[in-house]
C-alpha cells in the first residue's frame, strides 16, 4: 500500500510526543504532593515521597544517575540497634535498581498518585505494593510502606521487609554474572547513565527482530498459500523478502520490547521507551486496518462492479475513506490519552473548534457534501466519460474533497466537488447511440434524375445497414452551395461505445463511397472550370417556349402568367 498516509500519521504522533511526555507527572523529575495549604506550617517533602508513585521515581532517578546517598533516604528507617553502614546501604540501593530493572514488568502509570495509596488493594493501611513487579506467589514481594518522620510528616518508604531480601534476590540475577564475562570496558562505562553493553545489545537487536518478523511472516504466508491450493483458492500476492508490512513490524516491535525488559534495561528509559513502542503500535495498529478495509472495500466494489452498480461502489469508496479518518482519530486520541495528556479538554473544545473549522473551512465542507451529493444523486461515477465545463475526459476518482478526471491528453485534472455539484455535466455513459451526420457535395453536371438516383441509392444503403436506425435515417439534397449541390446525411449509429461507433461510421462512409462511385457521380471539389464550347447553354426549343410564355403574359387579353414590367 502507498505508505504516505501511514508516515503522516507516525509523524504527527512523534510531534505530540514531546509535550505528552511533559504532561506525565514524576517522568522525568519526582513530583511532589499538592502542596499544603497556606495555614499549614509543614512544607512540602523535597524528595517527592507524598505519594507511592512519587517515592518510586524518585528513588529510580537518583539510583539510575548514581546519587545513591540520596537514593538511600527512599528507605523506611531502620528500627533496630544495629545499623548498616553508608557503604552497605547506597550498595543495596544499586542492587534494588537492578532488581527493579529486570523483574519489574509492569507500568508505572499504574502506581497509585494518592498520597493515601490505594485502599481496595486488600492490604493494611499505609501499605503499597508495586503493581507489575513480581506476582503474589514470588518470594520477593516488593512493598512500600508509609511511616511518620521526624517532622510529623508521612511519607512512603521502601520497607524494610522488602530490603532484607535484596542481597539474596540480586545474587539470583542472571546478567549481573554475564557483566563478569563480557568485556568490562563495556560494563563500567556508561552512557547516559546506561552500560554500554545494553547500547549495543538494543541496536544490533533492532535487525535482529525485523529479521525474526519477516521469516516468521513469510512462513505463515506459505502456510496460508498451500492450504489455499488445496481449497483450489487463488494464493496470495507475493512479497519481497525485504518488503516490511505490518504484520512483520507487530512482530519485531514485540519481540524488541521483550528483549529490552530481559537484559535488564533501566527502568526510567523503559518508561521512555514504552511510550514510544506505544506510538509506533499504534501507527502499526492504523496500518493494519486501513488494509483490512481497503481489501474489504476492494471486494465488495468488485461485486458491485459486476452487477453494473457503479454508483454503490463509489459510495462504497467514500466510506472506506470516511472510516480510515476515523480510525486515524481515534487511534490518534487513545494514544495521546495512554501517554498521560487530558483529552478531556480537547474533547470539550470540540464545539469552539468545530465552529473555528466550520469558518474558516466553508470550501473543504462544501466540497465534501457536494462528493457526497454526487455519488448519492449518482450523476456519475467512476469510469463514466464525461465532459464538465467543457473539459472531457473518464472520471477516475471520486474523493472527499476533488473528482479526478484523466483527460485524452493522458493528464490527470481534478475539479473540486463544490465546482462538480453546479457545473454543467455531460454524462457520456447513458448515451445508447451517436449521431453520424455527413455532408456530401455533388457537382453541378450532374442532371436531376441522376442525382435522385444517387439519393435513392445512399437511402438503400443506410436501410439496409443494422447498425443503423431505421426511423431516423434520412439522406436529402440540403442547398444549392457555391461551387457544389449538398447533400445530408443524417442518421444514428446503433453502437453505446465510441470506440465502437467510430469503426461503424468508418465502414458505413467507405459504402456511401462506393456507391457513388458505382453510381456514376463524382464529389465536387471547391475549384473552379472553365468551359470552352461552341454549343448553346440553352435549348433553342426550350428558348422558344419560354419567349412565348412571356409575350402572352404581357398581352393581358390572353390567359397565362402575367408578368409585371419593372418600374422606372
Amino acid at each position: 500500500m502507498p505508505v504516505r498516509r501511514p508516515l503522516l500519521f507516525l509523524f504527527l504522533l512523534l510531534v505530540f510526543a514531546a509535550p505528552a511526555l511533559a504532561q506525565i507527572p514524576g517522568l522525568t523529575t519526582p513530583q511532589p504532593a499538592a502542596a499544603a495549604p497556606a495555614a499549614s506550617a509543614i512544607p512540602p517533602d523535597p524528595l517527592g515521597r507524598e505519594t507511592p508513585r512519587g517515592a518510586l521515581l524518585g528513588f529510580i532517578k537518583e539510583a539510575q544517575e548514581e546519587r545513591y546517598a540520596r537514593a538511600v533516604e527512599y528507605f523506611q528507617p531502620s528500627t533496630s540497634r544495629r545499623r548498616r553502614s553508608e557503604q552497605d546501604d547506597e550498595e543495596l540501593a544499586a542492587q534494588l535498581l537492578t532488581i527493579l530493572n529486570q523483574k519489574f514488568a509492569g507500568a508505572l502509570e499504574l502506581t497509585s498518585r494518592d498520597p493515601l495509596g490505594r485502599l481496595d488493594d486488600g492490604l493494611l493501611a499505609d501499605q503499597e505494593k508495586i503493581v507489575g513487579g513480581l506476582g503474589a506467589s514470588d518470594k520477593f514481594p516488593i512493598q512500600l510502606v508509609r511511616v511518620e518522620n521526624e517532622q510529623g510528616r508521612k511519607l512512603w518508604y521502601f520497607s524494610r521487609a522488602t530490603l532484607d531480601r535484596v542481597p539474596e534476590m540480586y545474587d539470583s540475577l542472571t546478567f549481573p554474572g554475564i557483566e563478569k564475562q563480557i568485556p568490562q570496558t563495556l560494563v563500567t562505562h556508561r552512557f547516559l547513565f546506561m552500560p554500554l553493553w545494553q547500547w549495543l545489545a538494543l541496536v544490533i537487536f533492532l535487525p535482529v527482530a525485523l529479521l525474526g518478523g519477516r521469516l516468521i511472516t513469510m512462513v505463515s504466508a506459505f502456510v496460508i498459500n498451500q492450504s489455499r491450493k488445496a481449497r483450489s483458492k487463488p494464493p496470495l500476492a507475493p512479497q519481497r523478502f525485504f518488503e516490511v508490512d505490518p504484520i512483520t513490524l507487530t512482530i519485531a516491535i514485540v519481540s524488541h520490547y521483550i528483549f529490552v525488559g530481559y537484559i535488564g534495561t533501566s527502568l526510567l528509559y523503559r518508561l521512555y521507551y514504552r511510550h514510544i513502542v506505544w506510538i509506533f503500535l499504534a501507527f502499526d495498529f492504523y496500518w493494519i486496518l486501513t488494509r483490512i478495509t481497503r481489501a474489504i472495500s476492494a471486494r465488495i466494489g468488485a461485486s458491485f462492479t459486476k452487477r453494473g452498480m457503479l454508483a454503490e461502489r463509489s459510495i462504497v469508496s467514500l466510506v472506506r475513506r470516511f472510516t480510515e479518518v476515523s480510525i486515524f482519530l481515534l487511534v490518534t486520541l487513545l494514544v495521546l490519552r495512554s501517554l498521560g495528556v487530558d483529552v478531556s479538554t480537547a474533547l470539550a473544545g470540540v464545539g469552539i473548534g468545530g465552529l473555528a473549522l466550520g469558518l474558516g473551512a466553508q470550501k473543504t465542507f462544501e466540497n465534501m457534501f457536494g462528493g457526497v451529493s454526487i455519488l448519492f444523486d449518482k450523476v456519475v461515477q467512476v469510469g463514466d466519460p464525461c465532459s464538465i465545463n467543457n473539459q472531457a475526459g473518464v472520471v477516475e476518482d471520486i474523493g472527499l474533497r476533488s473528482t479526478r478526471l484523466r483527460t485524452g491528453e493522458r493528464t490527470l485534472l481534478s475539479i473540486p466537488n463544490g465546482i462538480m455539484a453546479s457545473a454543467v455535466l455531460e454524462n457520456l455513459r447513458f448515451r445508447d447511440k451517436f449521431l453520424c451526420q455527413q455532408t456530401i457535395r455533388l457537382r453541378y453536371d450532374l442532371s436531376p434524375d441522376h442525382v435522385r438516383y444517387v439519393l435513392g441509392r445512399i437511402q438503400d444503403l443506410l436501410i439496409e445497414d443494422p447498425k443503423v436506425e431505421d426511423s431516423s435515417a434520412r439522406v436529402r439534397l440540403l442547398r444549392f452551395a457555391e461551387y457544389a449541390l449538398e447533400v445530408e446525411i443524417y442518421c444514428y449509429i446503433l453502437e453505446p461505445e465510441f470506440t465502437a461507433y467510430l469503426g461503424t461510421q468508418e465502414q458505413l462512409l467507405l459504402k456511401i463511397l462506393d456507391t457513388i462511385e458505382k453510381a456514376g457521380a463524382v464529389v465536387a471539389l471547391p475549384t473552379q472550370t472553365t468551359f470552352v464550347t461552341q454549343d448553346a447553354w440553352i435549348d433553342p426549343q426550350k428558348a422558344k417556349s419560354a419567349e412565348a410564355a412571356v409575350e402572352k403574359a404581357r398581352d393581358p387579353g390572353v390567359p397565362g402568367p402575367r408578368v409585371v414590367p419593372p418600374s422606372d
